[in-house]
């Protein structure tokens, strides 16, 4: 049942007279036809019709639809396909700490006790390079490894699990009143209109989910406790700017915001727009507290030992000490801001939800105050947006920028940089003294002042007044970085990809199909693909050849390898491929778990092999040892 289907039995349920369709299609935020659709299909559903139409428009029969509801809300969605099965079994060991029978397992399941001993044997190629075993004991199963490599995999589990896209504005108009969200985000538009100020896509959904959030509380009476104090640190351009935004925000909603509120929102704002990462997490103490920064600081810390996961960048600490701060005022009143969003996180991201919970339980504890699953739902959302930036940094260039404060040239380099290079860069903090930079972990510094060399970091000088000459000359920089950045990983996953097995050098001159043909008998032998693979190469290469100048990476198209794995075949007198004389053959048996990493690593690849002299030092090649050799010196050259 789709999300809109529950909201239409919803509010059904709550009329005691008949709704048109045109009305149900208003509130709902949706045409009239898609309303008249899912009567249907929510009719099909059902053994007896739930709703009813006439001339007056839309009933509901209240007990079938409760029924619905109540099915919808239990039901357990089964795992169907290998990786799916693999995934269930490893949050249960290591999420849920379950003790894992094997055939309660196999039933639950509903699959065969000898197709469950398969996947295992299975997940231990898939997850070799995790370090950890799977195996049955006493009729158990049981993951085998150290501990710093199970949680490396739970937070695998957890980062593959989360989408690209976790939250954006048709997500909030299905769980938040349309008519809000149209509002906020108008004013938010508006309001930056107005202004010099950029606020990227991520950025803006944060802090409508976050202004929605507090807009709720108000108006249902859960205003936070003012302090006695109100702490003004904004520049005033930018006080000005939510000055104005809170006067929107309190005209259009016909609301009157607390100073602790107003301040809630200022810290937002800096936080989301053209928000400077100081590293410095004193103004946030200032702001919720010490007692909460500490208590905060600690659970994060029992979240990452458990989860393997960090939330303690500035983008996730800020918003989620200031929902802290009100949820403590509310917890300390008796009440609680209802989440309209708590069934789809909890079956849509239940391992978000999980950490919430955990996350929930350990602040529970420490402060003797109850989080209901409402709270802790909120607590999953902030959680989710910050693993949805984290999922999106993965790629990016970590960078601190290094710049004198004078006449705000910080803010407005970080402005440029961040407008300019938002997809290739995370910028990690903007420091003014070089001394600031000895902690913090990165690959590029960007810097207006001259800094000594250093073998950590690649340093790229700029004029505080940024010219388009030197924005060309950080392309340049950026692109060689990303490309570094591929080649160790590379370097780094060698040993996890190649072997030695899997290493050919013909004795005699073959034609390219039979060559592949025993490329891929060998890895079908050895249980990393099966029989259809060899047919699926060529019918990849006869789409479009794979060879670029003297190479060939011939591969599927279906990522179901069961363990990432690259054949090499390297050949002196070269062979026909298409028309091509190939000299190195690179034959990828992907898994679908390494589908990110393997595009990296064939960029990386490419690179290596995109000069022609290449090809007359891999005729001396006579072992794989040579060749493991040949390829870590390239990359330390290039």
């Amino acid at each position: 049942m789709k999300e809109k289907q529950e909201q239409l039995l919803n509010l059904l349920l709550q009329q005691d007279q008949p709704l048109s369709s045109r009305l149900l299609a208003q509130t709902l935020d949706i045409s009239v036809r898609t309303v008249k659709s899912y009567v249907a299909d929510l009719n099909k559903i059902s053994s007896q019709p739930v709703i009813f139409s006439s001339n007056s428009g839309y009933m509901i029969d209240p007990q079938i639809a409760r029924t619905l509801l109540n099915a919808e809300e239990e039901q357990v969605i089964l795992p169907q396909t290998y990786k799916e099965r693999a995934f269930y079994i490893i949050k249960k060991l290591l999420i849920e700490n379950a003790e894992l029978d094997t055939f309660d397992t196999a039933e639950e399941l509903f699959i065969s006790y000898s197709t469950l001993k398969a996947d295992l044997s299975r997940m231990n190629k898939t997850f070799e390079k995790y370090k950890v075993k799977f195996a049955i004991k006493n009729d158990c199963i049981l993951i085998l490894g150290e501990e710093k490599e199970k949680r490396r995999l739970i937070s695998y589990i957890i980062f593959e699990e989360m989408p690209y896209q976790f939250m954006d504005q048709e997500i909030l108009e299905q769980n938040f009143k349309p008519a809000d969200v149209l509002q906020l985000s108008t004013i938010i538009q508006l309001v930056m209109k107005e202004s010099n100020y950029h606020i990227n896509e991520f950025a803006f959904m944060n802090l409508l989910l976050h202004l929605l959030i507090l807009v709720e509380s108000v108006r249902n009476g859960q205003s936070l406790i003012s302090r006695d104090w109100f702490s003004s640190w904004l520049r005033k351009d930018k006080a000005m700017l939510v000055t104005r935004l809170i006067e929107e925000i309190e005209k259009n909603f016909q609301l009157t915001l607390n100073e602790l509120e107003k301040e809630e929102i200022h810290m937002l704002f800096q936080a989301n727009v053209n928000y400077i990462p100081s590293n410095n997490l004193k103004e946030l103490e200032n702001i919720a507290g010490a007692e909460i920064l500490t208590a905060m600081e600690s659970v994060l810390l029992n979240v990452h030992r458990t989860f393997g996961i960090s939330l303690n960048s500035e983008s996730f600490m800020v918003p989620f000490a200031l929902h802290l701060s009100g949820l403590f005022s509310r917890a300390k009143q008796g009440s609680y801001l209802k989440n309209p969003m708590l069934h789809s996180l909890k079956k849509e991201y239940p391992i978000v939800y999980d950490i919430a919970i955990f996350v929930s339980l350990r602040l529970s504890e420490r402060f003797d105050i109850t989080i209901n699953e409402d709270e802790s739902a909120y607590i999953a959302l902030h959680i989710g947006a910050e693993l949805e930036g984290q999922k999106r940094n993965f790629s990016k260039i970590k960078a601190v920028v290094l710049c004198p404060k004078y006449m705000g040239l910080d803010e407005k380099l970080y402005a440029k940089l961040s407008q300019q290079f938002g997809n290739e860069l995370n910028i990690k903090a903007v420091v003014s003294q070089f001394s600031a930079i000895e902690d913090l972990i990165f690959e590029l510094l960007i810097s207006t002042i001259p800094v000594p060399k250093n073998e950590r970091y690649k340093v790229i000088n700029v004029a505080p007044f940024y010219t388009e000459e030197q924005r060309l000359a950080l392309v340049s920089e950026v692109a060689n970085i990303r490309l570094n950045q591929k080649k160790q990983i590379l370097s780094k996953n060698f040993d996890a990809y190649f072997d030695e097995a899997f290493f050919f050098i013909p004795n005699k001159q073959k034609e390219r199909d039979e060559l592949l043909r025993e490329m891929c008998a060998k890895l079908e032998e050895d249980g990393i693909v099966t029989s259809e693979f060899y047919g699926h190469v060529l019918e990849r290469e006869n789409a479009s050849s794979t060879a670029f100048e003297s190479i060939a990476i011939p591969h599927s198209v279906y990522m179901d390898a069961n363990k990432t794995t690259i054949g090499v075949l390297l050949s002196s007198s070269g062979i026909d491929w298409n028309g091509r004389r190939v000299h190195i053959v690179l034959l990828a048996a992907i898994n679908d778990l390494d589908r990110q990493l393997f595009a990296d690593i064939y960029e990386a690849l490419i690179s290596l092999f995109d000069s022609p002299e290449i090809y007359s030092e891999l005729k001396h090649i006579a072992t794989f040892e040579e060749f493991r050799r040949f390829i870590h010196s390239k990359i330390r050259t290039h």
